[in-house]
């Protein structure tokens, strides 16, 4: 009885640290939103008009200026990009991410993916490949979410695949589970990074000199959103030998759904 008598002090100060750490980190989160909001306002406002100028519609600016006004606009997505990771981070973690499903077309899914990397596939003479041989011909979750899961591990694969490589995304069910597989022929990834890369802020290479530029964020918020998908992420990997990403989520196949409501 003494010697509980003794710790009650020290569970008090622990549980008040705790406390303390969990408001702290609500604070950061509510922060980090409200930033990131004040800052695509702006940023919006800056890409809608470098896209005008870069347009030229008028035929009054010079071959130098449009490029000039194109380096913006692209220069202008990036940041944004960025700023939408560390929005969905801060919304992740002050839990206010929200499911929403219905039924996807595999095949539907499948072109919008092809339509939005197939210009770099071509700029650096990469194999581009989708497979959706052995996907459901509808499935059930939500859209945008698992696209923002594939869009990262596709944009992974062209950053770190050299030209005239091959990239492959597979759809396909297996278990009672929906199978996005990514892989590619590229740089790999060493066995003893393999965890650190899907920790925020972690990458790879995290030198200010590294080859490959980003957040670090992208493979944090697509485990988190894996999770909240009732799946998970795999990796395959080793270096110089390439890699594969698979997202994996419970299939509930659109007639499935239908006949149970």
């Amino acid at each position: 009885e003494k010697r509980n008598y003794d710790l009650n002090p020290g569970h008090s100060v622990v549980e008040q640290k705790i406390t303390e750490v969990e408001q702290a980190s609500k604070y950061k989160s509510e922060f980090m939103a409200n930033m990131s909001h004040e800052l695509r306002t702006p940023l919006n406002s800056i890409l809608i008009l470098a896209k005008l100028l870069q347009d030229n519609k008028r035929d009054n600016l010079t071959d130098e200026q449009v490029k000039y006004a194109a380096v913006i606009h692209n220069a202008g997505s990036d940041l944004l990009q960025l700023i939408n990771e560390l929005l969905d981070l801060a919304k992740i973690e002050s839990g206010k991410v929200e499911i929403h499903k219905d039924s996807i077309n595999s095949k539907h899914f499948a072109s919008n993916l092809e339509s939005l990397f197939k210009e770099i596939a071509k700029e650096k003479k990469i194999k581009f490949i989708i497979d959706t041989d052995k996907a459901p011909e509808q499935f059930i979750s939500d859209e945008y979410r698992v696209e923002q899961v594939i869009k990262n591990f596709l944009s992974n694969a062209f950053k770190f695949t050299d030209q005239h490589g091959e990239i492959k995304l597979q759809i396909f069910k297996q278990s009672g589970n929906l199978h996005f597989a990514v892989s590619d022929n590229g740089k790999g990834i060493s066995e003893d990074k393999q965890a650190l890369i899907f920790e925020a802020f972690r990458q790879e290479d995290g030198s200010t000199s590294r080859k490959y530029g980003g957040t670090g964020l992208g493979l944090s918020i697509s485990k988190e959103i894996s999770s909240l998908l009732g799946g998970r992420i795999t990796l395959e990997s080793e270096s110089g030998k390439g890699s594969k990403f698979s997202l994996i989520v419970p299939l509930i196949e659109a007639i499935e759904q239908s006949s149970m409501s």
